[in-house]
Parts: C-alpha cells; sequence; structure tokens
C-alpha cells in the first residue's frame, strides 16, 4: 500500500491587511467546504465577515452570498486548496508580514488563484509543487511551479523559466499600401519597423487619429528585444 501526495511549502511577504484577510479566508473556506446547513447560515456567516472580506469577495446573488471567493475553485461546492495558509508578523522586520504555506495535498491551481486575488502586494511570485508517493511506484512523482502575477497565473517546468510575454504591434489598413504598422517615430509603415509594445505599454500609449480605427495583433515569439 503507498500513500500519494501533493506538497508544497513556501513563503511569501504580505502587507497587514493583506495577513488579515487570509486569516479570515482560511477558516472560512473549510467551513464553506463543509457546508452550510440552511441559507440563512450562509448568510449570517457573511453578515459576521469583515469588512475588508466583503471588499474583497462582493455579497454574490442567487442565494450564494460567498459566490465570489467559491467561484475561484474548479468545483465551487468543495472550496479547498488542500494546505494551510498562516500569516503572521516578522519579528526581525517589525511591521512586516509573511505568509506561511504548506500542505500534502495542496491544489496548486485552486491555491495560485486564491493568492492572486488576497495578496496583490506580493505579486508577482512563483512556488512550486511535488506529486510525491510514499514507496517506490513508477510514474508517481512529478511536479512543477507556478507564476502568479497580476495579469495572470502561468505555469511553468522549471523555476528559472522565463515567462512568455505577449509582444504587441499596432496594426491599420491602408487603401494603398494593405496593412501597415505604426512606429512612434515615422507613423504607420512596414511591419520590420514597427514598434514592439508590452501589454502595459500598450495601455499607455497614445493611439493615433484618423483613418480606419487601428487595432493591436500579438506577435509570435522572438528573442528579447526593446519595448515600448
Amino acid at each position: 500500500m503507498a500513500d500519494y501526495y501533493t506538497q508544497t511549502s513556501f513563503a511569501i511577504h504580505v502587507s497587514e491587511d493583506e495577513a488579515a484577510l487570509i486569516n479570515e479566508v482560511d477558516p472560512l473556506l473549510r467551513a464553506l467546504a463543509d457546508g452550510f446547513e440552511t441559507a440563512a447560515e450562509a448568510e449570517a456567516a457573511y453578515a459576521a465577515t469583515s469588512a475588508q472580506f466583503q471588499a474583497a469577495f462582493p455579497k454574490g446573488a442567487d442565494g450564494d452570498p460567498f459566490f465570489e471567493l467559491t467561484s475561484l475553485f474548479d468545483d465551487p461546492t468543495w472550496p479547498t486548496i488542500g494546505c494551510d495558509l498562516e500569516a503572521r508578523a516578522t519579528p526581525e522586520r517589525p511591521g512586516h508580514f509573511q505568509l506561511w504555506v504548506n500542505g500534502d495535498d495542496v491544489r496548486p491551481f485552486a491555491l495560485a488563484a486564491l493568492l492572486q486575488r488576497v495578496c496583490p502586494s506580493a505579486l508577482p511570485f512563483r512556488f512550486g509543487w511535488a506529486y510525491t508517493c510514499s514507496r517506490h511506484r513508477i510514474d508517481a512523482f512529478g511536479g512543477g511551479y507556478m507564476e502568479v502575477g497580476a495579469n495572470g497565473i502561468i505555469p511553468l517546468i522549471d523555476p528559472d523559466d522565463p515567462v512568455a510575454v505577449k509582444r504587441l504591434v499596432l496594426a491599420a489598413r491602408d487603401a494603398e499600401d494593405g496593412l501597415t504598422f505604426w512606429n512612434n517615430d515615422t507613423g504607420f509603415g512596414a511591419l520590420v519597423s514597427a514598434t514592439v509594445f508590452s501589454e502595459a505599454g500598450a495601455q499607455k500609449a497614445i493611439l493615433p487619429v484618423g483613418g480606419d480605427r487601428p487595432e493591436w495583433l500579438e506577435l509570435p515569439a522572438a528573442p528579447s528585444e526593446q519595448w515600448a
């Protein structure tokens, strides 16, 4: 007989407000996994949560006040992350807090989705997990890493893997030249001279006016370059 585990152990720095929210969410998830016997019991539990929790997870409609929280999970009726969360003050750094995450039955994607929501000051960060077994069993071992960022959650093979980032160009159709591409210095022209933007750069870009409405197009992966 063998026992199988999905294990993780890591810590991240969080703010004092985030630490308080985490310590409130953790027991709530356990209560939600056990289930409330009546809708009134669920309503009462939500009413007893802090203002900070209610701001992070506004009350859901259709008789499910915890919808915003449980919708982070693949199975909203069983919102479990399979590990312990403990946010505590850092004695050697007064005013600073750390979140300790440890478990033997972790759900990596559910954990990542929850921490993305409740720990924005820690983003981006990476953590790893391992599939292990108490005995030597073929194909019983494995694992991976996850990057948790403000714009997404990205599975990784190695903790040092570069993250694929979108490379965007601004395109517009010209009656004579066909599809043209924006360059910050020379205007619209050939793709080879186009300014390549990151997602953040695209959001801040001042779009040219006149002619057809330009649109953003994503370039295929390529070696790193200077971005706008």
